[in-house]
């Protein structure tokens, strides 16, 4: 995988996005960075897009995956405990729930309207489903 997607964290370059063998590095937002540095988000909701490169679905059970604070550049390894795949974010929640995959207390409805609110996710989660990453800290 191509390490192509170079964010500014404090005013450095910081690469985000890709993997080194089983280990992967995604950027993250503040409040999912705490909810999972706390222990109450325990699965990520990912999904593959044609404007970024990665690439989902090389992520399997027992890889590393590294999130990245996108603001301070604080980083939590966790460990994968699966990955499931599912051809739409409504499917998600009703098979994940919402209280292990958002950072706060949503109905699904609400959910649904938080993830296609970010730039982009409700076109690629129709073209190629989502990912709900169950994920353990180390």
């Amino acid at each position: 995988m191509k390490k192509n997607i170079t964010i500014d964290i404090n005013s450095i370059p910081t690469q985000i996005e890709y993997s080194e063998g089983n280990l992967h590095v995604v950027g993250l937002m503040d409040e999912p960075f705490g909810a999972i540095k706390s222990g109450k988000k325990t699965i990520e909701i990912r999904a593959n897009s044609d404007d970024r490169p990665f690439d989902y679905s090389i992520i399997k059970a027992n890889h590393n995956l590294r999130f990245m604070n996108e603001r301070t550049g604080k980083v939590i390894d966790t460990k994968v405990v699966r990955v499931s795949h599912y051809p739409n974010i409504k499917r998600l929640f009703e098979m994940e729930g919402t209280e292990n995959t958002l950072s706060v207390p949503w109905t699904v409805a609400q959910g649904i309207e938080l993830i296609h609110s970010f730039p982009g996710y409700k076109e690629s989660i129709v073209k190629h489903g989502v990912y709900a990453i169950e994920i353990e800290t180390t």
